[in-house]
């Protein structure tokens, strides 16, 4: 990695640390925790929200490597794909991110582009192992045109979040109103309830 990407990383990385211990975000604390000159962050970022937006997609890209790692003794590929969204729902649960991505949707869409092809590829792998007998590929055409819209409600999720509900619960209530996969009604619901005993 060139010298000027590492740097970039360490802003980037910064955001991400400052997120995690509930600090504010601003060119002088993102300097500090990175360990770089004030004026380095405007080589790199025009202002705040563009190392924001560059902060989600790192998350969600992590995240993602981590869940795969996670679930690779999993044998039903279609928990992990309802998992994949538990995990995306409780992502970003804090006051900070919730309000700053409520008021930025387009770059958690722009990040959750890049998790569908481990999603729709664990859609097909259940597909080709029968996991279920009614699934199929029109089950993964759906699943490919629903998320570009459930993207969009992921703010109304957002929102349920900082009213103080659990994710678990603002995840059932998604995935209850927006079958993501068309599923019959009782293979939705079975697949609910593995999430919540696992996450338990």
């Amino acid at each position: 990695m060139k010298k000027s990407e590492l740097t970039r990383a360490k802003l980037i990385t910064a955001v991400s640390n400052l997120l995690n211990k509930g600090k504010k975000i601003s060119v002088a604390s993102i300097s500090k925790e990175a360990k770089t000159a004030y004026g380095t962050f405007y080589r790199y970022f025009n202002n705040l929200d563009e190392i924001h937006a560059a902060t989600m997609i790192q998350i969600v890209v992590d995240v993602a490597e981590k869940l795969e790692q996670q679930l690779k003794k999993e044998k039903s590929n279609l928990f992990k794909v309802y998992y994949a969204w538990y995990v995306a729902i409780d992502l970003f649960k804090g006051d900070y991110m919730a309000n700053w991505l409520i008021d930025n949707p387009s770059s958690i869409n722009d990040a959750w582009v890049l998790t569908q092809p481990m999603t729709s590829q664990w859609l097909q792998n259940a597909i080709s192992d029968k996991e279920e007998p009614e699934l199929t590929a029109d089950n993964l055409r759906h699943f490919k045109m629903a998320q570009t819209y459930i993207f969009w409600t992921y703010q109304n999720a957002l929102r349920e979040l900082l009213k103080g509900r659990k994710s678990i619960h603002v995840y059932t209530d998604l995935m209850n109103s927006v079958n993501l996969m068309n599923l019959p009604s009782e293979t939705n619901k079975k697949y609910l309830k593995k999430v919540a005993n696992y996450i338990s």
